[in-house]
């Protein structure tokens, strides 16, 4: 992509998840024309609650990139080798010189499940991350697991720190010294001057508490499923990450009231859950 970025002037990002919206950040800070395609009717829509979609969206939106929601792309064009745009549903065409798909991935687990190992959308795996093979491993993307911060659930985590702590837990299992893999999940993203940390899954969350102010970009979102935390999603908000994991961990249950209180620091609010 460096390598082209020379000769693009104009570029088109198809996709409105953190891989899009990062790619979007890099090319509109390079200095391009930054187009960005989403299907669904706002940005993170899997992944964060609509807040935080709102506020990225505005973010981009002022750093010049243009945003169009809920259209689907049918088709890349090119001529000669090189690409020249994208054609819409509807047939309308958009020009381009660069296109950059992040879209999602599908489990390239076809192999093990001829093999004989349980799975759908990916492998299945159990806390030592074994699969239903004899000897067989999987970590990563790929490893369909039951996971407590989902409520039990099983589901593959798309992160480095996921691939990193199910490595260690299966290496450990190879070398028959007990492991359990039963790590809270987290993540970041940054774009422009925007860190984003995330700690727990807020799938499934039924309300959402707001901590400080959106417009000062700088806040954070805690996610709440029957009372209890399940995830916090914090924009330039460091002391909220750190403290906050501990009510994730924890499945606090907390006064929403007090969680949207940011004067008071997330750190003591353990010692007042239910």
């Amino acid at each position: 992509m460096m390598a082209e970025l020379a000769r693009v002037r104009r570029t088109i990002v198809i996709g409105g998840g953190y891989i899009g919206l990062e790619a979007a950040a890099a090319l509109a800070k390079a200095g391009k024309s930054v187009i960005l395609l989403e299907a669904q009717d706002r940005l993170l829509a899997r992944v964060a609650g609509a807040p935080l979609s709102r506020f990225y969206e505005a973010e981009h939106r002022a750093h010049g990139v243009d945003i169009r929601l809920n259209v689907v792309v049918d088709s890349i064009l090119g001529a000669d080798g090189r690409v020249t745009g994208v054609r819409l549903a509807d047939g309308a065409c958009i020009a381009g010189e660069m296109v950059i798909v992040g879209i999602g991935i599908v489990p390239a687990v076809a192999p093990l499940l001829a093999a004989g190992a349980a799975g759908t959308n990916g492998v299945r795996v159990d806390a030592q991350t074994r699969t239903t093979l004899p000897d067989v491993f999987a970590i990563g993307d790929c490893a369909l697991h039951a996971n407590r911060f989902a409520d039990g659930a099983e589901v593959r985590l798309e992160s480095v720190q996921n691939a990193n702590d199910q490595a260690v837990v299966a290496a450990k299992t190879i070398l028959g010294i007990p492991a359990t893999y039963d790590a809270v999940p987290w993540f970041w993203s940054n774009q422009y001057d925007l860190k984003l940390q995330t700690v727990g899954l807020s799938g499934g969350h039924d309300a959402i508490v707001v901590r400080g102010d959106p417009a000062k970009r700088s806040f954070t979102l805690v996610y709440l499923r029957a009372g209890r935390a399940i995830a916090l999603d914090c924009v330039n908000a460091v002391r909220d990450y750190v403290q906050g994991r501990g009510l994730v961990e924890a499945g606090a249950t907390i006064d929403p009231m007090l969680l949207g209180d940011g004067s008071i620091a997330l750190k003591g609010m353990i010692a007042t859950a239910k």
